[in-house]
């Protein structure tokens, strides 16, 4: 009978030489000492005896072997052969005893490379195992300047703090999700219990993942990551395959849109389509659509909460009976995903989420409500089923800064940021080049308002600087004027100019988008990649206000910057910019596209300051850059966005 056995796996190779052949590919099996010449030039490290995933064995490490093997391990020799006869006597041997040696092998690239023992390996294999034991020697590869080769310092990391080798990634940074969404830190090592529990719930997402139907678009270990954020690690470690199953037919279009690896399409307006009788016919909106918004403040007390309030009145005035809302005010992050599934449950079709602090939970709730239409109040949310919108507030800030630098008598201007997040040193730069414009000796002193035990305003006086840029939005019950541009003195603030948020204009922009069918166009449209919408002066969504204290010659400059940006003849940024070392950024003539915008992570060659870490912030705002902070953006910049 155990000549049955080799020809049911000899069938297994023959038809993996006839599949890569039939696809052009090559069809032997790799060779490490083809693939690495110099092996015996690079570093090798004993790694001991460990276990391996029969998956990640690549090939042999000599040619030695290449003949009788196809590229999965199966063999190809005639049935009447010596190695016919070995390869069915370990079989039994198997079958009977189980495996009693470990093979021998080097691993390159997280690869495995038989040295010794490629019958066993063929034999495992076709008794459909998961696992074997190996002792194994790492090979180093030389340094090079590629993404497997700044992946695989990442995984060397990785195995350093948990001896995990059977997850690996196609993309950089997903280590350190995978660090995160476990709640662990690099450098602290796992325990037995914990490695044991990731593997377990590991190999079961794998298998469901493998056998969902579809055709893998990514590797195992990167879908791994993307479900892991979508429904957590502790929810996930207990699952069961049919759980997971599940549960990958949810997460299906955020695989998609992984895999692609494409920048978010970037909209300077929500589509809208033309009302026809047809097009009626095909769409039946909702009458009337149900909209509501989360707020994690009060709209009287929070300036950013009064704005997007001040959004949901005016969509109610524009749509009348077409459209009700509703809102939740004060919701605490950690409520969030309970408060969304109920308005969810209560039949509310579109739900406005204004803050990055309930991403996780709209990304979770998405799943559980693929009816329900989710937005969040982000920049750059890489989320299929989750949209994403913001203003391009950089668009007012650069005209504050113009008329900073025009009223700035001892060239030295205030500027007080919030939250080293996405977006945020776009607005700064944009500001220090508009001050540049009017005044080409303006220096803009940067402060943070998300530093713990500061006054960033008794600094700037101190320093003599009195034209300050503070916060823009000023709430019904805050008494204090430091907001938008304003001249301080002995105390005394006179507020010069202010940008404008109108949510309003967004808010209603994508309402039509619903009402009238071109919601899902987009969708289907841009199936691997999320949508993002991010309007600015245009579409009026972005505005600015002067006061009588600007001086009349530089309202009429602001009068036509606000023309020219509106219009699009315009652009803030454009080369040549240089960075605070006096690099240059953008070379001369050449304009930032919006997603090079959004993830600046430098600041302009006349701001004084630096962008704080993480670890120096409050722990409120620890809490929301954790999500959208701009740490490393450059190294992420996309390409080809959509606006």
């Amino acid at each position: 009978m155990h000549s049955d056995h080799y020809l049911q796996a000899q069938k297994k190779g023959l038809r993996e030489i006839h599949a890569l052949q039939s696809k052009g590919l090559d069809a032997s099996l790799p060779v490490l000492n083809e693939i690495i010449p110099e092996i015996n030039r690079l570093s090798q490290v004993p790694l001991g005896l460990i276990q391996i995933s029969l998956d990640q064995i690549a090939g042999t490490a000599t040619r030695g072997r290449t003949t009788a093997f196809a590229p999965n391990f199966m063999p190809l020799l005639d049935e009447g052969s010596e190695f016919a006869y070995k390869w069915s006597v370990l079989y039994e041997d198997v079958i009977a005893h189980g495996l009693r040696d470990p093979v021998i092998a080097f691993e390159y690239y997280n690869r495995f490379y038989i040295v010794e023992g490629n019958k066993r390996v063929s034999v495992m294999r076709h008794l459909d195992a998961v696992h074997i034991e190996a002792n194994v020697t790492r090979v180093l590869p030389a340094p090079e300047d590629s993404p497997r080769y700044r992946i695989y310092q990442e995984f060397l990391s990785f195995y350093q703090d948990t001896r995990i080798n059977f997850i690996y990634f196609e993309h950089e940074g997903n280590f350190a999700r995978l660090y995160d969404l476990v709640g662990k830190k690099p450098g602290v090592k796992w325990t037995s219990a914990e490695v044991e529990d990731i593997q377990s719930c590991y190999h079961r997402f794998s298998q469901a993942f493998l056998q969902s139907g579809r055709h893998p678009l990514m590797s195992a270990g990167d879908a791994f990551v993307v479900y892991l954020d979508a429904f957590g690690y502790a929810e996930s470690v207990n699952k069961t395959p049919n759980e997971f199953k599940q549960d990958i037919a949810k997460v299906w279009p955020e695989f998609v849109v992984a895999a692609a690896n494409k920048p978010a399409a970037l909209l300077s307006q929500p589509s809208e389509k033309q009302q026809t009788l047809f097009n009626s016919m095909l769409h039946r909106a909702p009458n009337p659509l149900r909209c509501a918004f989360v707020y994690n403040h009060s709209p009287l007390v929070g300036g950013w909460t009064y704005g997007h309030e001040l959004g949901r009145k005016a969509l109610e005035s524009t749509f009348g009976s077409r459209l009700e809302t509703t809102a939740r005010e004060n919701v605490d992050p950690q409520d969030a995903s309970r408060v969304i599934d109920e308005l969810a449950r209560e039949g509310y079709h579109v739900i406005f989420t204004a803050s990055p602090v309930f991403l996780d939970a709209c990304i979770k709730q998405s799943l559980a409500h693929p009816e329900t239409k989710i937005l969040n109040c982000s920049l750059l949310a890489s989320y299929h089923r989750v949209r994403s919108y913001y203003l391009r507030i950089y668009e007012a800030k650069f005209i504050l800064g113009a008329i900073a630098g025009s009223m700035a008598d001892n060239n030295l201007i205030g500027y007080i940021a919030d939250y080293p997040i996405f977006g945020v040193p776009a607005s700064i730069n944009a500001f220090a080049l508009g001050a540049q414009m009017t005044n080409p000796r303006a220096k803009v002193c940067l402060k943070w308002s998300s530093l713990p035990d500061t006054n960033p305003e008794a600094e700037l006086a101190s320093s003599g600087v009195h034209i300050i840029s503070n916060r823009d939005i000023s709430a019904p019950r805050m008494e204090s004027r430091a907001f938008g541009l304003y001249h301080e003195q002995d105390g005394h603030i006179h507020n010069l100019a202010m940008p404008v948020w109108n949510w309003e204009k967004v808010y209603q922009g994508i309402a039509r988008s619903i009402l009238s069918g071109a919601w899902e166009e987009d969708a289907s449209s841009n199936a691997d990649r999320a949508l993002s919408y991010y309007m600015g002066m245009s579409t009026d969504a972005i505005d600015l206000v002067c006061s009588q204290r600007v001086p009349e010659r530089v309202r009429r400059l602001v009068d036509l910057l606000h023309e020219r940006i509106h219009s699009n003849a315009f652009l803030p940024f454009v080369g040549p910019i240089a960075d605070q070392s006096g690099a240059i950024r953008v070379e001369d003539g050449v304009a930032l596209i919006p997603q090079e915008i959004i993830r600046m992570d430098y600041l302009a060659q006349n701001v004084i300051g630096r962008i704080p870490s993480i670890d120096e912030l409050t722990p409120v705002a620890q809490a929301l850059v954790s999500l959208q902070g701009v740490y490393d953006a450059g190294k992420k910049a996309a390409k080809g966005d959509e606006v």
